[in-house]
């Protein structure tokens, strides 16, 4: 569906024009990264697949970017399986520890074998399932395990070891915790859950009023300035954009049919969305070889979807006003992750996509893998080396999509369900015959850019974002706050 660009979106990049000018001036001071705080929900935290857990949180994009800066930067490691409801499943019971879980949280390198201890502070303060009002609010309370899945959470990442203490200590809140470490350099990353929330259920209300959001947003932000650090504050990606919603041309190359048979079996128009859990089902009915009734979350129509990208936008121009307002600097991770909507990008030479089973997102659909994490990290330090003229070199892509499962994921390449197998006889029968020719084409389509995708491609830049490409693909795709990506970091055109 075409976003047409509002007043809203307008405003927005005139803010942001204003922020880099800022930034500019800003960029006349040394960054310092001696003590490296980052502030987030679930995408700064590293979740991914099913929970929060060491195997992706040591390769999520803060922690690339502290070692390419060479700082330190401990972490609350969690034993795996991980912690933590993932969004669009049912919330868990509370089991911690859980098999094969000991201690839960790990110390990050156990220099002793014998030394189980996890560090006393931590600098990735982010927590899963964090609104903006529970960065601010929300502390750590005994027991550690409570049968609330959010507050243990908290306890597990802010509150230990401090809730195992005899005598009184302070427990914080993430931005109280983030100012007691006083920070040097602070990343700030909330938003996206208040986004998520509101996209998977399908409710734009459930997204804040943006001034008065805009007002909290900025007193963390004046905070952390009040202490000299210098902060960047990164956009909310736009949810509709992630892997978890899928026009019908996409979701049919995901559940192995033809886009005719989703939207005639299923009612769809071209522009509505089917989610996550509505693939996982369509999958499923698939294979029993018929079509039926959906569950509620199964498909987000296109009006509701535009609703929920302006009010996302309405946040990030609070975000971009907060910024300006006490000398912060905006990384605009939604014109990143939109650029990874519209043309995918080459790593090596595969090409991945924010499309589920595409190799940029995880299986939760939302948060990206190790691959996604490495570039998000490349592209921020870029812009740091825009912004303060640093000379922060960039982590090798291949080198991380190597050895990253989600970046090995892949779509069904064949078994493609026709409308005869499935059942599908709405509709006049010249069109259903329409549809199989159709199913033929694009199954000779894929096949093709598959074999020219195996072609030698150049990597010469790790990941290459091809910037015609974009400037292309961007007229035909919704781009409603109207961002582009330079060479050297994501900013305002």
């Amino acid at each position: 569906m075409q976003f047409q660009s509002t007043k809203r979106s307008r405003f927005l990049r005139a803010c942001l024009i204003a922020v880099v000018a800022a930034g500019a001036a800003q960029a006349q001071a040394k960054l310092d990264t001696t003590t490296f705080v980052v502030l987030g929900e679930g995408l700064a935290a590293g979740m991914a697949n099913y929970g929060l857990n060491s195997t992706f949180q040591t390769r999520n994009f803060p922690a690339v970017m502290a070692t390419q800066m060479n700082t330190a930067f401990p972490q609350p490691l969690i034993q795996p399986p991980g912690i933590g409801d993932v969004i669009g499943y049912p919330q868990r019971e509370v089991i911690t520890p859980t098999l094969p879980q000991g201690t839960v949280r790990v110390f990050p390198e156990q220099p002793n074998p014998n030394d189980n201890a996890p560090p006393v502070f931590v600098l990735n303060l982010s927590v899963p399932g964090h609104k903006l009002v529970d960065a601010i609010n929300l502390r750590p309370v005994a027991p550690i395990v409570q049968k609330d899945m959010k507050q243990t959470v908290v306890n597990m990442i802010l509150g230990f070891p401090q809730l195992f203490f005899q005598r009184t200590v302070p427990l914080w809140s993430q931005t109280e915790y983030a100012k007691a470490m006083f920070p040097t350099m602070a990343l700030v990353e909330l938003g996206y859950y208040e986004a998520l929330e509101a996209a998977v259920a399908g409710d734009p209300t459930k997204i804040p009023d943006p001034v008065a959001w805009g007002q909290s947003y900025a007193q963390v932000v004046q905070s952390l300035r009040q202490l000299q650090a210098q902060v960047i504050v990164t956009t909310i990606p736009n949810p509709i954009e992630t892997a978890y919603f899928a026009n019908p041309r996409v979701a049919a190359s995901i559940v192995a049919t033809a886009p005719f048979i989703l939207t005639a079996g299923y009612q769809l128009t071209q522009n509505d969305y089917i989610t996550r859990k509505g693939m996982e089902v369509i999958a499923t009915q698939f294979w029993n070889r018929t079509i039926g009734p959906l569950p509620a979350g199964s498909i987000l129509r296109a009006n509701v979807a535009a609703d929920i990208t302006n009010r996302v936008n309405a946040l990030n121009a609070q975000i971009v006003n907060a910024a300006k307002a006490n000398g912060a600097v905006v990384y605009d991770l939604n014109a990143f992750l939109h650029k990874i909507y519209v043309t995918g990008v080459t790593v090596g030479t595969r090409s991945i996509n924010a499309d589920y089973f595409g190799g940029f997102y995880s299986l939760d659909a939302v948060y990206p893998g190790p691959t996604g994490h490495a570039l998000i990290a490349n592209d921020i330090l870029a812009f740091l080396n825009q912004t303060y003229k640093t000379s922060f070199s960039l982590v090798d892509a291949k080198t991380v999509a190597a050895g990253d499962p989600v970046f090995a994921y892949q779509k069904p390449g064949n078994g493609r369900y026709s409308g005869q197998q499935l059942r599908v006889t709405d509709g006049p029968a010249d069109l259903l015959l329409e549809a199989e020719a159709a199913a033929a084409q694009e199954a000779a389509a894929e096949a093709a850019a598959e074999s020219a995708a195996d072609a030698p491609v150049d990597t010469s830049a790790e990941a290459n974002l091809d910037e015609p490409a974009v400037d292309a693909a961007a007229d035909a795709a919704p781009n409603p706050t109207e961002y582009t990506v330079t060479d050297s970091g994501t900013a305002a055109e």
